[in-house]
């Protein structure tokens, strides 16, 4: 009785909190990319520790990567071991193992990768305007980023506060 019991508890809350949502959009298709098509872990230390530190005592970790859905342009998201919800942080690029750099000189807080798409990376990038609390930056701009013809990393629009 009490196993019952428990088991009809579990499913009203598996399914509790699911009956109102539906989810309109379609299955995710799988990542056509393989590890071959990306930068090395080698590749991706070396850029890493070509970062200048920006908290004392700390280091460089990576929190985050992906890739364009055409397996071409590769980005790892960098942040400090000692963060704050507003420490800089640093995107490096990558064409296939060749690293491109960072689209900005120096790391910044607040950045966002969004969705790829075909052979661009749109990133995210939010500033504090006055009044706003560390949590809750209020400024706000994207740019696409993409390989240009010359094999350098492009940014198709204009990075703030650069």
């Amino acid at each position: 009785m009490l196993l019952g019991s428990i088991l009809g508890l579990i499913l009203v809350l598996l399914t509790g909190g699911c009956s109102q949502q539906h989810s309109t959009s379609a299955p995710k298709s799988p990542d056509a990319c393989g590890d071959s098509d990306g930068p090395t872990p080698a590749a991706v230390r070396r850029a890493i520790a070509a970062v200048p530190i920006v908290v004392p005592h700390s280091a460089w970790v990576e929190v985050t990567r992906g890739h364009t859905r055409n397996c071409r342009l590769y980005w790892v998201q960098i942040i400090p071991t000692i963060a704050s919800e507003s420490t800089p942080q640093q995107l490096l690029f990558f064409s296939h193992n060749a690293p491109l750099g960072s689209p900005t000189p120096n790391p910044r807080p607040y950045i966002t990768v969004l969705p790829p798409g075909d052979d661009t990376v749109t990133v995210e990038y939010r500033w504090r305007v006055s009044g706003d609390k560390e949590c809750c930056p209020s400024g706000k701009s994207t740019v696409r980023f993409q390989i240009g013809p010359d094999g350098a990393l492009q940014a198709r629009g204009a990075i703030p506060h650069e």
